[in-house]
């Protein structure tokens, strides 16, 4: 009881103070083995407790909602990135239970057949494949002392589409065939219309647009918004979720090129609150986003908010 007393309290001033922007992956009940290392997942019953908490304290409205809101305080919107078919099929019951709408970010390669270039790199942790991949590879990527696969393959540094073509090579040589395409949600699926669910881009291929040139970076952005908005009968979001979505994954050019390809927004992934901020020389807000874990709910939030007070100091 105590506990939840100094939890209420927390939450309380929480909603009094700032607006909560959740970002999901994976909501698998039972995770697919060969992701089962490096997958952000909340299962559906986390999925219920966590958002029935929040719903106690703040009001759940959907992105755009969220996004033009004067006043963001006391509001709470949820995300999902990546597009896994978990979202659909386990989470929007829970969605449905507690009436709270959601916004999925997708990207068009995974939707129309592709394997998602992070479950590769996951796949080859979880088969125990990194050691012989880097035997062959390891040298063609920068990457610092102690600087491991999973997050060496994911730095700016190191152009998104070489490591996924080195990936795919060591793949082929070791002829092995990744059954993936099952874990992400198809384009039929996503284009049945749901009043609870609207649609957002997370560029074409999640790469990592720092890594990219401008030209590659422009046709990451407007090509996926081109395909969402090319679905019939889809809502549609404008605002873009930034892949990776911490500040050296993204560059000028992105801001200036979503600006500039029809986006009102970027969505990032910094474990902060949102603090309504803008790009300088642009009218492009910058959200920010928490990842909730399945377990430590409210470490999350704690955390989130002395890591965001701490930025303003």
């Amino acid at each position: 009881m105590p506990e939840w007393k100094e939890e209420r309290a927390f939450l309380q001033s929480l909603s009094r103070r700032s607006g909560l922007v959740l970002l999901y992956h994976g909501l698998f009940g039972s995770v697919p083995k060969d992701l089962e290392q490096g997958l952000h997942n909340v299962c559906p019953d986390a999925l219920y407790r966590q958002l029935d908490t929040i719903g106690r304290f703040f009001r759940f409205v959907t992105i755009d909602e969220y996004c033009l809101s004067a006043d963001r305080v006391g509001l709470a919107t949820v995300t999902s990135d990546d597009g896994y078919r978990s979202v659909i099929e386990e989470g929007l019951p829970v969605f449905e239970a507690l009436d709270v709408p959601a916004a999925l970010f997708i990207n068009r390669d995974f939707v129309c057949g592709g394997v998602f270039w992070r479950d590769k790199v996951r796949f080859l942790i979880n088969n125990n494949l990194v050691e012989t991949f880097e035997q062959s590879h390891g040298r063609e990527f920068v990457r610092d002392t102690g600087q491991v696969f999973y997050h060496y393959t994911k730095d700016f540094r190191n152009n998104s589409c070489q490591v996924e073509t080195a990936i795919d090579d060591f793949l082929a040589d070791h002829r092995i065939q990744l059954d993936l395409q099952k874990t992400y949600v198809s384009q039929v699926e996503f284009a049945e219309h749901h009043p609870l669910l609207c649609f957002g881009s997370h560029t074409v291929s999640h790469y990592v647009l720092a890594s990219l040139s401008p030209e590659e970076q422009a046709r990451q952005i407007e090509e996926n918004l081109e395909f969402l908005r090319s679905q019939s009968g889809l809502t549609v979001t404008d605002v873009l979720s930034v892949p990776f979505g911490e500040q050296q994954d993204y560059n000028r050019a992105t801001v200036a090129l979503a600006r500039e390809i029809g986006h009102s927004a970027l969505l990032l992934s910094e474990g902060r609150l949102d603090v309504s901020t803008a790009h300088a020389g642009t009218s492009l807000k910058a959200i920010g986003r928490i990842m909730p874990r399945e377990n430590g709910f409210m470490a999350t939030l704690i955390k989130a908010d002395y890591k965001t007070v701490r930025s303003f100091h």
